[in-house]
């Protein structure tokens, strides 16, 4: 496909001369990937494009195909190639210059909303948001909820808004752009009359992985996701830190601080380094067994 047009131009010639380029490049799960590039470019299911082998691609198709295939060649990855990912069931544009949801990250979803109050219209605070998936997720599992979405990277705060106006909560959402922690408690969290503006809660996904490690990542984390959304300084803590600072100042009493972290390690330090205004509540581990999520309750009289 990067070379020589196949012979055939159908879906299944097509398909094969994908697959033979991404598995000459290693790829494990070239048939996936290779279905996943022609069901994004020809807007069909998996079933409708096994079903229709025979169908004819355009030229323009099929040079689109080439080139999708040959930026996941490079090591791009996938989502980036296919310009959404699915996170807790839902499409979210994932453009190159923000950070790709991952899996694990829907815990933290779930811890959040065990956390979320139910008898009152909660506010919450995604600090880092990103493409704004957990936010928005959030926003849409519960419809009394508002959210502040705060990210420094301008690109990721522009995706976040994408996602939010596609997924129709752009009514419960304010985005900020935070350069750190402190600007946001330099001033009110949510403007809303006759609301406090301190959150119920604040869930966080910062970056972790200690400045180090990162050139040992996988290429495709390495070399294309953003830096800014990964490097966590030297042990990685230095974003927890901050956020141990202002959480308890942000936070109402009893409000929670859920983080999503990267290992036991990790997990170690946080239980050490807890501030006296929080007590731990709840840990939770993914399906490896690895600590991923944390849960931090608010002291009543601080």
């Amino acid at each position: 496909m990067t070379g020589t047009p196949p012979l055939s131009s159908s879906v299944a010639a097509v398909r094969r001369s994908l697959m033979r380029e991404l598995r000459g490049a290693g790829t494990e799960n070239c048939a996936g990937e290779a279905d996943s590039i022609l069901i994004r470019l020809l807007d069909c299911t998996r079933a409708a494009l096994l079903g229709r082998p025979e169908r004819i691609l355009t030229d323009a198709q099929i040079f689109s195909a080439g080139e999708a295939v040959r930026r996941r060649v490079n090591g791009e990855p996938l989502q980036y190639v296919l310009g959404e990912t699915y996170f807790y069931g839902r499409p979210f544009e994932t453009k190159k210059g923000v950070l790709i949801p991952r899996p694990e990250t829907e815990l933290l979803v779930e811890l959040a909303l065990e956390f979320l109050p139910s008898s009152a219209p909660p506010v919450f605070l995604d600090w880092g948001t990103g493409s704004g998936c957990i936010a928005i997720t959030l926003l849409l599992e519960r419809p009394l909820t508002t959210a502040v979405m705060a990210e420094k990277n301008p690109l990721s705060l522009q995706q976040a808004w994408k996602n939010a106006a596609r997924h129709g909560v752009l009514g419960r959402a304010f985005l900020w752009h935070s350069q750190t922690p402190e600007d946001i408690f330099a001033a009110p969290v949510v403007p809303a009359a006759g609301r406090s503006p301190l959150p119920d809660l604040v869930v966080s996904n910062p970056p972790y992985i200690p400045t180090g490690d990162i050139p040992n990542l996988m290429r495709e984390v390495r070399d294309h996701e953003p830096r800014m959304a990964l490097d966590g300084g030297e042990d990685g803590m230095d974003f927890y830190r901050l956020l141990f600072r202002y959480a308890p100042l942000w936070l109402k009493p009893g409000g929670h601080l859920l983080l999503e972290i990267g290992d036991a390690a990790q997990a170690e330090k946080m239980r050490a380094t807890t501030p006296p205004a929080l007590k731990l509540v709840k840990e939770v581990r993914d399906y490896a067994g690895i600590p991923r999520c944390m849960a931090w309750e608010k002291r009543g009289s601080m």
